[in-house]
């Protein structure tokens, strides 16, 4: 009889099973080998990256802070933040835990070595005592952020700190035991930043220094047509007392034209300082014929000396109302007068004619002043209104500058052109004050068109 053992099916089932588990190992292990090739490839891979980018990296064990956080969970502490932010002394402590695993060629040329052996075995060694980066890099461990970036101070080998930025991952699925962190330094951009901070100081330093200049010149330069007035009316003063006899009422006419300039100077100099200084202006219904009369008259006697003669056209049949600043208007068209009579010193005494025109219509009021000089070199560039820009010898470019800032102060439009007979023209256009209906005016014989 034969056994079940000695049964050729059993036999050949038992080999089958054999078969099939040493097809099974074999499978398993060529699996084991084709895994263990690609980790390879792949570690060397990682490997080639990891030391030829031009960022430096280091490797970080960031196991034992996971470990002191457990810890810290089990003795009950919630608020981790809150925790570390009252004991500044587990920081430090946590810092020295964390142990530096890898560098990159390039984490060692910035951080001063040449061997990976040699570099600093953990993180406590090349961070400053007042790192205040590491703390928040806990709380990013503790929640598991996906990315970590912040800004540190690192102490190389020779000593002289460097300012680097750092990121890296923290996510669930990574491996703390071994996290790549990416840094860039950024000393120089950061003392780049300084110099440019540093630069705009100075400019600001400069700015604030030319705008109380400008300032300066420009009252000094505003003064300058008051003060002459006032000289004027001080000879005149001086002439009459002189006359045998003196003529008492000339004097008193002279005396009253001297006090009226001293007041204007000083409202000059108040108005403006508030202009350069970017100061609101106290705004008023005013008629604009009444102030070019009132300018036509401050400027007689400054025209007077030069042989000029001074023309007002202007009569509307209702008063032509904007809303201004008397002192400041005026001063602008003595400016406009005053650059009229010098641009005329070589034009015949006959022919030195300056001509004020007001025009108002469609809400808006314009007065033209014309001379017969030789007229602008080059009216459509405007450069004219530019501050410190001038033709003349002695001039200092600040009167048709400040005239412009004035006139935009008042919502108003300054412009040049060429006037009829080839002299120059200038045009201020300034808003009518509402409800006030003004009528165009009307051509009279005898003047220059504008």
């Amino acid at each position: 009889m034969v056994s079940g053992a000695d049964n050729p099916a059993h036999l050949a089932m038992a080999a089958l099973c054999r078969l099939i588990m040493l097809l099974a190992v074999t499978a398993i292990l060529l699996r084991c080998r084709r895994m263990n090739h690609a980790a390879r490839q792949s570690e060397r891979r990682y490997r080639l990256l990891f030391d030829s980018l031009t960022i430096a990296i280091w490797e970080h064990d960031f196991s034992p802070i996971v470990a002191q956080l457990a810890r810290l969970r089990e003795e009950g502490i919630s608020d981790i933040r809150r925790h570390i932010e009252t004991h500044p002394d587990i920081v430090i402590a946590m810092r020295k835990l964390v142990r530096i695993t890898d560098v990159n060629a390039t984490a060692l040329t910035m951080m001063g070595f040449e061997r990976k052996e040699d570099f600093f075995d953990y993180l406590g060694d090349f961070l400053p005592e007042g790192d205040k980066s590491f703390a928040e890099c806990i709380i990013a461990i503790d929640e598991r952020r996906p990315l970590f970036h912040t800004e540190a101070v690192v102490i190389p080998r020779d000593g002289a700190p460097r300012q680097i930025t750092i990121s890296f991952g923290l996510g669930p699925q990574a491996s703390l035991d071994r996290v790549p962190g990416s840094i860039l330094d950024i000393s120089r951009s950061k003392a780049l930043e300084g110099q440019i901070q540093h630069a705009r100081e100075e400019l600001a330093e400069v700015q604030r220094t030319g705008a109380l200049a400008a300032m300066s010149a420009s009252i000094a330069h505003e003064l300058n047509q008051p003060m002459a007035v006032i000289h004027n009316y001080a000879n005149a003063a001086q002439r009459w007392l002189a006359r045998v006899p003196p003529d008492l009422e000339e004097v008193q006419q002279a005396l009253q034209g001297l006090t009226r300039g001293v007041d204007h100077a000083r409202l000059v100099m108040q108005r403006v300082r508030s202009l350069i200084g970017e100061a609101r202006i106290d705004r008023a219904e005013i008629d604009l014929a009444d102030v070019l009369a009132g300018t036509v008259t401050l400027m007689g006697r400054e025209a007077a000396e030069s042989q000029t003669r001074l023309t007002l056209f202007s009569s509307p049949a209702e008063p032509v109302m904007v809303l201004g600043d008397a002192i400041l208007l005026k001063q602008v068209f003595a400016n406009l007068i005053l650059n009229a009579i010098q641009a005329m010193e070589s034009t015949a005494p006959g022919r030195r004619i300056v001509t004020l025109a007001l025009d108002a219509r469609d809400g808006q009021a314009t007065v033209s002043v014309c001379d017969q000089g030789p007229g602008w070199a080059d009216p459509g560039t405007q450069q004219d209104f530019d501050s410190f820009f001038t033709t003349k010898k002695n001039g200092m470019g600040l009167g048709l500058s400040i005239s412009r800032t004035v006139v935009e102060r008042h919502d108003g439009t300054m412009r040049r052109s060429r006037a009829p007979g080839g002299g120059a023209r200038v045009d201020v256009t300034l808003p009518l004050a509402v409800n006030v209906v003004a009528i165009p005016c009307a051509a009279a014989p005898g003047l220059i068109p504008v």
